[in-house]
């Protein structure tokens, strides 16, 4: 008899067709067909699986039609099965999968869409700590170079196409034409929960990289510095004051200094 996990192991490599005849004599009992029987289990966890990603990526499932969506969902899942239990987790590889179809080499703001909506269902999984507001800190040294804590769910995404404007078209439910998008058009963008839904808004150069530095804890000395470099107009009170205003800061920290002798 094969342990429990070895068992488990098999079903789940046949049931994801990359061994499909493995277990057929593990599905002897009755007068059905093992294969047939199988095959109830390889529809039902491709169709559930399927589902995911077409509610994980309903840009995508636009931009290249659903049927043709499909199917790369289909070759996702034989080539990339779930590692995790939890189904809120899988699709992470599906905007990288997504550039080698060589049907879509033409299309790279397909993609990159994608990337983003995997960054919007990331967000929404992550952590919403409560935010400070900065009236809390009026009396206080915060010295040079505080620490600044952002929300967990902030992430910042950079894409050489205008994927921010494909996704808000699709919000306001216009037609996609993608020869819109084929010229180059550089986004900066950022992305992050509030409540049961994700804000996304654009940035320039020095404020993209503010909040890079700052969500890297590089600390508030480094973030201003890199952002001057990018545009020496950088204002860092707005910036400052901006943070806050979007919720995103839950945490300062003062910097600590040796104690003198």
């Amino acid at each position: 008899m094969l342990r429990l996990e070895h068992l488990q192991t098999t079903m789940a490599r046949s049931v994801l067709a990359m061994e499909p005849m493995i277990a057929a004599k593990m599905l002897t009992a009755g007068k059905a067909d093992p294969l047939a029987r199988l095959r109830i289990y390889q529809n039902n966890t491709r169709s559930s699986l399927t589902a995911v990603l077409m509610a994980v990526f309903p840009v995508t499932v636009r931009l290249v039609d659903e049927r043709f969506f499909r199917f790369a969902a289909s070759e996702f899942i034989r080539r990339h099965p779930p590692v995790e239990s939890r189904l809120a987790r899988y699709g992470a590889g599906f905007p990288r999968f997504l550039k080698t179809i060589d049907t879509l080499s033409d299309m790279p703001v397909v993609a990159e869409t994608a990337r983003l909506e995997w960054a919007i269902a990331e967000a929404l999984d992550a952590a919403s700590l409560p935010p400070r507001s900065l009236a809390e800190y009026d009396k206080t040294d915060l010295g040079p170079s505080p620490g600044i804590l952002l929300q967990p769910s902030l992430r910042l995404l950079v894409s050489h196409w205008s994927i921010l404007s494909v996704w808000t078209a699709h919000q306001q439910a216009a037609t996609l034409d993608l020869t819109t998008y084929e010229t180059r058009r550089p986004e900066r963008v950022a992305l992050w929960r509030t409540g049961d839904s994700v804000r996304l808004i654009l940035l320039d150069r020095a404020n993209f990289a503010f909040r890079h530095s700052l969500k890297h804890g590089l600390g508030l000395e480094h973030a201003t510095m890199r952002a001057l470099a990018l545009d020496p107009s950088f204002d860092l009170v707005s910036a400052f004051v901006r943070l806050f205003g979007d919720g995103l800061v839950t945490d300062v920290r003062l910097p600590t200094y040796p104690l003198s002798n």
